[in-house]
């Protein structure tokens, strides 16, 4: 008996709280666009920077090799840090989970 009217107060709550949200939901809805439209924002722009990249190093004159460094490098400075700290917080992990 109890189960029931709990489990109707919260269906009821539910709807009030669905009514009262809709607007606010068509709002959002029509007012930003879609996510598969910012998606294909996104995808047209890294398209257009890999048709303009190539173009600005040959203007340069950067050679591959000087390119290929430079990623390189800039991907290991990036990625080391984030990789330590990561060992770091699974040690701190494993010391809490060890008896």
């Amino acid at each position: 008996m109890v189960k029931a009217i709990i489990n109707g107060i919260f269906k009821l709550v539910m709807v009030l709280v669905n009514v009262l949200l809709l607007p606010i939901d068509q709002l959002i809805s029509q007012l930003l666009p879609d996510v598969s439209e910012a998606l294909n924002y996104i995808s047209n722009f890294f398209d257009y920077i890999g048709n303009i990249v190539p173009w600005v190093m040959s203007y340069l004159g950067i050679n591959e090799f000087v390119l290929n460094s430079a990623i390189a490098i800039i991907t290991f400075i990036l990625t080391v840090p984030l990789m330590v700290q990561a060992i770091k917080l699974a040690i701190t992990w494993y010391d809490k989970i060890k008896p």
